[in-house]
């Protein structure tokens, strides 16, 4: 069986910065949600309208630098992503890298809540 992401969360301080941030640097609008005990979510959502991920309310995760990486599909082009993080107002750590045999290109990225994210995209 192979795998897949079928869900992730990212940690926040301030919602709703994050969720500026990443509707900036994705050119896209998240879904704000109240789950019962977890508490708020800006919800990510695929091109068919499935709910794939989210950002979490301050204090149920805790931002950083150092664990899980995670990386996010950049559609067609890493570089046009990539152009958005800082203006956005985030910081970017790996610029675009190819990929061997043919497999893309990826880079990576510190959110404004001090998340390391990634990129992957084939162009």
């Amino acid at each position: 069986m192979q795998t897949q992401v079928n869900w992730f969360e990212i940690a926040t301080k301030d919602l709703q910065r994050a969720t500026r941030f990443y509707e900036a640097v994705f050119a896209t609008q998240l879904r704000q949600e109240q789950i019962s005990d977890s508490g708020p979510m800006a919800i990510f959502v695929s091109d068919d309208g499935d709910s794939v991920g989210c950002l979490t309310g301050p204090g149920w995760l805790e931002p950083s630098r150092q664990g899980t990486l995670i990386y996010l599909d950049a559609g067609p082009s890493i570089q046009a992503v990539l152009d958005r993080v800082s203006a956005a107002g985030g910081e970017i750590s790996m610029g675009r890298t190819q990929l061997p045999n043919d497999i893309g290109y990826i880079a990576q990225f510190i959110d404004t809540e001090g998340n390391r994210m990634a990129l992957h995209a084939m162009n």
